[in-house]
């Protein structure tokens, strides 16, 4: 079975989706899912910035660690664009 799982906090859901929208210029599914990848990884990096750089130093979290990047760059990208058409 398929079963969506249903969000701990929905209106928390909405305002990300709302945050990403106004972030990139669109709220597709996948994109909100990378902003939340951005948002928590970019929150912990500067809240714990030893443990980022420890788990980003292990071997096995190499590929990790550069998709992550490859996120963060691709928002920029997104923003970037945004910004320009207005």
């Amino acid at each position: 079975m398929d079963e969506k799982k249903e969000a701990l906090v929905p209106e928390l859901e909405d305002l990300v989706r709302k945050f990403t929208e106004l972030l990139t210029g669109d709220a597709t599914p996948e994109r909100v899912e990378m902003v939340k990848v951005w948002c928590l990884y970019t929150t912990m990096a500067k809240a714990m910035p030893p443990l980022i750089q420890h788990w980003g130093s292990e071997p096995e979290h190499m590929e990790a660690r550069n998709q992550i990047r490859e996120i963060i760059e691709q928002i920029k990208q997104w923003n970037q664009e945004k910004n320009q058409k207005h």
